[in-house]
């Protein structure tokens, strides 16, 4: 009798033929008669219908005429009474939920968890070589030069400004996320200039995501294989090596970790008898990741959007006023998490957003069909990846830039609509899932089509999709389910399952591993950024910056000059190639790139002081002193600055002037020997009178 359990449960949840098994209310009685004769056909009352298809074990199988009752949590039938927890716990709101190829219920608990194991040590495999990566791109700036995550006492200033405000305190951005500025001080504070552990953490993160999003699945799916599949697909997806290999960008899997551990606890939440606990639970990660990343402002659309899809029972109809009270009971609780971060967003940042991008809104909704169409190719065909694209603006609508990605765009929208209709009629669970998940990656990828709060030129990236890829893991791996179920029953069989798995796995961790090998170095990084997008001027100025370092100057000044060709006024190629050309000694290109980047970005103080050396090395020491002293206004307290000023006027012959501004110099900064020389010889020349000839600057 021990083995009855397992074998009804295998009967309940295997399909054996082309029937299913249909609503049942739990609990409930099902009797089991012996298999006397396997074609015997169904009575009047034999409508609802258990799996079955020729005899099981011992003679037995599940009968086709199945008695309904209220009875205590057992199932009668002769000579034997089984005991269920998890199959009376389950609605069986459809007719295909419970028709699985293969379920691990009855396994123990190592078993179970072998799904989420492999999951796992596929992530960690694929990537285990940016452990061995250094700091490259942006982790220069918010790493390696970013002095406020070298101590706790810069805590409290994380939450009243934005993550670039130790670099531009005077420039209105949009990046408020202090939870990244709290997750790299913690990787400071344990790993310091070890880059292995800030990349061991990013990777653990992302563990931690595709865990979540295996559990999400599971959810929906309610099948494990099914959930292995959306976490292999999210884990080892090509376009998440951009966000994995760099330890800068970590807001991205911290927000979605956040994001995805609020809906799991929601969803937890709507359970009676434990909603109280649950709530407090999604309200606190909804703040988390609010605070990690703006994306998280999905979550009070989201939450509602599930409340409305999963009201009532799959496939029976629910009142609209059924559905509207779920949806706003349930997103309560969000919307006020919301409410009071706004209030904190407006204040840290001067403002809810900022104009990044000279652009007006018809130029971004004709360049948004453009946008998605690039992004659903990412996700669909990730080939050709970089960190930086040629994706202009489409300021002119026309048929290639407009017209046929809208039509793509329609044929895509089309096509989820029939297949979501198909599947509503064979599986209204499914149906339900499959929607949840479009819902997510719409909404996911909603914030970032506002190209006017994003960098000029710098609207698309991978890891802008990094959250939406999340229910595109879910949409694929349930559609991959749905088109197993036609195939013949010989290819339904586990083995037939795992190996499809396996060979998804190991062809999306090849391409995600031959993805990593472009972030092993900088300059490979930048070659193939260059290569992919030739016109992108980041790419090219970036290059150019980084073969500079090499001691490549010519090539370094060609890069430039090809990014100040499709770009003139372009800020970075400009500063860059002026501090290049003044430290060759060409001060008079150099003071002209650099007056074209004090015009583009007039809150950069020390392009002002360059340009002001430059002007004085070329003779003009009026024009140099209104430059410095404007670097000055906008820097006081920096280094070389006071410094500057007094060379400006010592060529001017202001000797005392120049004298009190290099001890400001001094008082401040000690050690500065070039400001100590400075000041021996100025004060020789005003012991001579001012007769001596000031020396270069």
């Amino acid at each position: 009798m021990g083995s009855w359990p397992r074998f009804f449960r295998e009967c309940l949840y295997q399909r054996r033929s082309n029937e299913f098994l249909p609503s049942l209310p739990a609990p409930c009685c099902i009797p089991l008669i012996p298999t006397v004769d396997a074609s015997t056909s169904p009575g009047p009352r034999d409508e609802h219908r258990v799996a079955g298809g020729g005899a099981h074990r011992d003679g037995w199988r599940p009968t086709q005429a199945a008695l309904l009752c209220r009875s205590p949590k057992t199932i009668l039938a002769p000579e034997i009474a089984l005991s269920l927890t998890a199959v009376d716990r389950t609605r069986f709101d459809d007719r295909q939920e419970n028709s699985r190829q293969f379920s691990f219920a009855t396994h123990p608990s190592w078993v179970r968890g072998l799904p989420a194991a492999g999951v796992v040590m596929a992530v960690f495999l694929a990537y285990a070589a940016t452990l061995r990566f250094g700091f490259y791109f942006d982790d220069q700036v918010l790493v390696i030069h970013n002095d406020s995550i070298r101590s706790w006492r810069y805590l409290p200033g994380y939450f009243s400004t934005h993550i670039w405000a130790y670099l531009q305190p005077h420039v209105m951005q949009n990046a408020y996320r202090p939870l990244l500025l709290v997750w790299l001080r913690l990787n400071d504070a344990l790993f310091g200039a070890h880059a292995w552990g800030w990349h061991l953490s990013l990777v653990l993160a992302h563990v931690a995501v595709t865990y979540l999003v295996y559990r999400l699945c599971l959810h929906l799916a309610r099948d494990a294989w099914t959930a292995a599949l959306a976490g292999l697909i999210f884990a080892l997806h090509p376009v998440h090596v951009e966000t994995i290999a760099q330890p800068s960008w970590a807001d991205q899997p911290l927000s979605t970790l956040f994001i995805l551990g609020a809906i799991l606890a929601w969803w937890r939440g709507r359970v009676p008898g434990s909603r109280h606990g649950w709530t407090a639970a999604s309200m606190l990660l909804g703040a988390a990741a609010l605070l990690s990343k703006e994306s998280a402002l999905m979550l009070p659309i989201l939450v509602a959007g599930g409340a409305w899809i999963y009201a009532g029972d799959a496939g029976e109809p629910t009142p609209y006023q059924e559905r509207v009270r779920c949806a706003v009971r349930d997103a309560t609780p969000l919307v006020a998490v919301t409410l009071a971060y706004l209030p904190l967003r407006i204040w840290a940042l001067k403002g809810f957003s900022h104009v990044a991008s000279p652009i007006g809104w018809p130029t971004v909704f004709t360049t948004i069909p453009s946008v998605l169409m690039f992004y659903l190719r990412l996700l669909i065909w990730p080939a050709g990846l970089s960190c930086f694209y040629d994706t202009p603006y489409v300021s002119s609508a026309t048929l290639g830039n407009y017209g046929l990605p809208c039509v793509v765009i329609l044929v895509m929208i089309n096509g989820l609509t029939v297949w979501w209709w198909k599947v509503r009629q064979r599986s209204p669970s499914d149906a339900r899932a499959m929607a949840f998940a479009i819902l997510w990656m719409v909404l996911a990828v909603v914030p970032v089509l506002d190209f006017r709060v994003l960098v000029e030129w710098e609207f698309a990236h991978d890891r802008y999709i990094y959250l939406a890829s999340a229910g595109f893991a879910i949409l694929v791996a349930m559609g991959l389910r749905q088109a197993a179920s036609y195939t013949p029953a010989f290819f339904r069989q586990p083995a037939w399952g795992m190996a499809g798995v396996g060979l998804i796995s190991v062809l999306m961790g090849a391409a995600t591993v031959r993805q990593t090998l472009y972030w092993s170095s900088d300059l490979t990084l930048y070659r193939r950024a260059h290569e992919i997008a030739p016109h992108n001027a980041f790419a090219s100025s970036i290059l150019a910056t980084c073969v500079a370092q090499r001691g490549r100057e010519n090539e370094a000044v060609g890069l430039y000059q090809q990014a100040l060709a499709d770009h003139p006024a372009f800020w970075l190629a400009n500063v860059d190639l002026a501090y290049l050309l003044y430290e060759r000694g060409e001060y008079r290109e150099a003071a002209r790139h650099f007056q074209l980047s004090c015009a583009v970005d007039p809150t950069d103080a020390q392009q002002f002081l360059y340009w002001g050396m430059s002007l004085l090395h070329l003779g003009r020491p009026r024009e140099a002193e209104k430059a410095v002293r404007t670097a000055l206004s906008l820097s006081p307290h920096a280094e070389d600055y006071h410094l500057g000023m007094g060379m400006v006027l010592r060529q001017e012959g202001r000797l005392p002037e120049a004298k009190k501004e290099i001890e400001m110099e001094l008082a401040a900064f000690p050690q500065n020997a070039q400001a100590q020389a400075v000041l021996k010889e100025v004060n020789q020349q005003i012991q001579g009178g001012g007769k001596e000839a000031p020396s270069k600057p």
